[in-house]
């Protein structure tokens, strides 16, 4: 029994001894030779030849760094072939094509072909097994170079019996060259009249002076710019610091579709004086009348140290019951509280202005009516104003 014991530990130690030669051996017999022979531009044209060489080139990039995949070379394929006077491109239409994986050593055949269809490619792929001749088709469809890498992914797969990954971020690229892709079009709306169109840095045309008329622009597929220059006193307010420069606008356009831009080009003076009211209201009071009227308004903006500014405005007005009116007005500014109080007596008329941080109010009660009272009250900026883009 000692004996039987003492066989038994010295056949489990040698076999332990040759298990990383076998696995290694087990390994050598896993790997998959393959032969790629190359993807036909099946279009009518030869303008997305240069498709073919970079079908093949990826795919390979992508197979040669797969484990337990051996890919042929394709000098050492050419030469064989050429011993045999047979061509690389056909082989799949040749009946020929397992006789020539077996002269190659080859374990699998792999080639197929493309067409272009507008803004997508079609990329059909066979592989034939040498040894059983079982045929194994797929395909995949996109415009980046991701359905590239897909294909090869799927070749991958077939060989290996895993998954692999070669897609990433970086290859979410078009391979469809953008001159080559049929146009898109630019409708460009403006309601400014003879002001300068300019197409990637070059003169087009004239705006038609009709916001609802555009201007149609025939354009190639990819990135472009437009321009617009109706002299010094047009283009755009740049916030918060509030400076002016004529208005540049990019945009890309998709082959075969519209893409619609609208001119925010304006005079100066209109966007500055959008950008100087903070607020302004006026209520009238019909008399005679007890009626007392209040009301808050909020504001905010955003001064040109790009600072923030918020308040509010509360008005209370109350006639005298004479034909006057009384104002109370009670100020917020960035949490800071004034309270104003003003009196205006029947006939009479009075104004009232006080500058607060960056902030004007100005109210103005008016009593010269018999039958009513009016009241006008405005908040403005004070470092912005009209005319300071020609400063």
């Amino acid at each position: 029994m000692k004996l039987y014991y003492k066989k038994l530990t010295a056949c489990i130690a040698a076999l332990l001894l040759l298990m990383p030669i076998i696995l290694s051996a087990q390994n050598i017999m896993e790997e998959k030779r393959i032969a790629l022979i190359g993807f036909e531009n099946m279009d009518e044209g030869d303008e997305h030849d240069y498709l073919t060489s970079l079908i093949t080139a990826v795919i390979r990039e992508d197979l040669s760094h797969t484990e337990g995949i051996i890919l042929l070379e394709r000098n050492l394929m050419r030469k064989v072939l050429d011993e045999q006077k047979m061509q690389i491109s056909g082989l799949f239409e040749d009946s020929n094509a397992i006789q020539a994986g077996k002269l190659l050593g080859s374990d699998y055949l792999s080639g197929g072909g493309f067409i272009v269809m507008d803004t997508e490619v079609l990329l059909d792929i066979t592989l034939i097994d040498v040894e059983t001749g079982r045929v194994i088709s797929f395909s995949s469809r996109g415009n980046s170079e991701d359905i590239i890498h897909l294909a090869a992914e799927k070749i991958a797969r077939e060989l290996t019996g895993k998954r692999h990954f070669f897609r990433t971020a970086e290859t979410d690229r078009p391979i469809i060259k953008q001159a080559l892709l049929p146009p898109g079009e630019l409708r460009f709306f403006s309601h400014l009249i003879d002001a300068r169109i300019y197409i990637d840095d070059e003169f087009y045309g004239y705006t038609p002076g009709d916001s609802r008329v555009p201007t149609e622009i025939e354009l190639s597929a990819g990135e472009h710019s437009i321009g617009i220059d109706l002299g010094p006193n047009f283009g755009i307010v740049i916030e918060p610091e509030i400076s002016f420069e004529k208005w540049r606008g990019e945009f890309t356009v998709e082959s075969g579709k519209t893409i619609v831009i609208e001119d925010p080009t304006r005079h100066f003076n209109d966007r500055l004086y959008d950008l100087q009211k903070v607020l302004r209201e006026d209520k009238t009071i019909y008399l005679p009348s007890d009626e007392i009227w209040v009301n808050q308004y909020d504001f905010n903006f955003t001064d040109r140290l790009g600072m923030p500014v918020t308040g509010s405005l509360t008005m209370n007005l109350s006639p005298t019951g004479t034909g006057g009116l009384n104002a109370r007005a009670m100020l917020i500014y960035n949490h800071e509280r004034h309270v104003f109080t003003l009196e205006c007596p029947a006939e009479e008329e009075i104004e009232f202005e006080k500058t607060i941080g960056f902030i004007d109010l100005d109210i103005e009660l008016d009593c010269r009516y018999s039958d009513r009272a009016d009241a006008d009250w405005d908040i403005w900026r004070n470092d912005v104003y009209q005319g300071m883009h020609r400063e």
